[in-house]
């Protein structure tokens, strides 16, 4: 069987892949975190779409460049063998979550999409199971990036960068923000996928630099719906800010309840963070830092989408007993994120 494999290097990759796994499942019996089927067409004509979006915590390689955090830098604690082990533990969760999309954030380079892609394909090619495409982006000398696989086709794939040159501090290193059309169906879904500046030097110092990045995710969505009819947008990613501290509109109902601000214009969104009457739906988050929960990871919907399920995973092996997340520790090797993932399906 044929297959085919582009890649566009550095500021972004779109391969295309074969993937099948073969792993052995280490998840408690009793786990509401399981392997569940793709989704395709619904009863009356609607499509329904299986998404996970998860920062998969400084995702290194076992190959020293230079751009690696100091403990990924030659040291005796990171290790092939380690490499390898996260690998095929990364690849036993996304095949049993499953999903048709997974967005991945903190992912160093395209050689790990690729290693991913081939622990996954087995050396096997069924055509239906199989995540056949995959994006990956990331700053110019920057450690790390964000992926996408995908069973559906992305027929097109965009980036945005930030140039600011009118703030008294420089511009720290960030990384761009990815579109992607990935076409399901008859359908064109275009798919927006973040990682915004960290708190990292102080959260009211570095919140210039997320208002940034909104007002850039802002303007683009804007630009789409004036240049295409009724467009349906998702957006997802490590937003480096809990859902509460966005601009909060309740006025929307059941369709909008957060606003981004652009340049001129706004932007109201859906966050599945909250109810419809625009009160926190859940008291835990996906982030769990000096304890408490934050909601920084988020998917927001635009257009004629509705989430019939999400859900932050908080069962074993990416959670605790009480549902924080297990987090990576380089000198064990154990553990698996500081974030825990999201799930959800989107019907349109």
């Amino acid at each position: 069987m044929k297959k085919l494999l582009v890649i566009l290097v550095m500021v972004c990759g779109i391969l295309s892949v074969a993937v099948l796994t073969g792993c052995k499942s280490q998840f408690v019996k009793e786990s509401s975190f399981r392997r569940s089927g793709s989704t395709s067409e619904r009863g009356g004509g609607k499509q329904s779409l299986s998404l996970v979006c998860w920062n998969v915590q400084t995702f290194f390689d076992a190959v020293t460049t230079g751009n690696e955090y100091q403990e990924f830098k030659n040291s005796e604690r990171w290790t092939k063998e380690k490499y390898v082990k996260r690998l095929n533990k990364l690849c036993e969760i996304m095949t049993n979550l499953n999903p048709d999309i997974f967005v991945m954030e903190e992912v160093e380079n395209t050689e790990v999409v690729q290693d991913i892609a081939n622990t996954l394909a087995g050396g096997s090619w069924e055509h239906k199971k199989n995540w056949q495409y995959t994006c990956f982006t990331k700053e110019l000398g920057s450690a790390i990036g964000c992926a996408v696989f995908s069973r559906y086709e992305i027929s097109e794939l965009k980036t945005h960068a930030l140039d600011i040159r009118t703030q008294e501090t420089s511009q720290p290193s960030s990384r761009p923000l990815m579109q992607l059309t990935v076409n399901i169906g008859n359908r064109e879904l275009e798919l927006f996928v973040n990682h915004w500046k960290s708190k990292s030097g102080g959260e009211m110092e570095t919140e210039i630099w997320r208002d940034w990045q909104e007002l850039v995710l802002a303007e683009r969505t804007t630009d789409l719906i004036k240049e295409m009819q009724a467009p349906l947008i998702v957006m997802c990613g490590d937003f480096n800010r809990s859902a509460e501290d966005f601009v909060i509109e309740a006025a929307g109902g059941k369709t909008t309840n957060t606003v981004l601000r652009g340049n001129s214009e706004t932007v109201k969104v859906w966050s599945p963070w909250f109810n419809s009457a625009g009160k926190l739906s859940s008291e835990n988050g996906s982030y769990y830092y000096n304890g408490e929960w934050e909601r920084i990871d988020n998917i927001l919907l635009l257009g004629n989408l509705e989430m019939t399920s999400f859900s932050a995973v908080r069962d074993s092996p990416v959670a605790d007993e009480e549902g924080i997340p297990v987090s990576y520790k380089v000198y064990t090797g154990e553990g698996y994120s500081d974030h825990l993932p999201l799930k959800c399906v989107i019907s349109f």
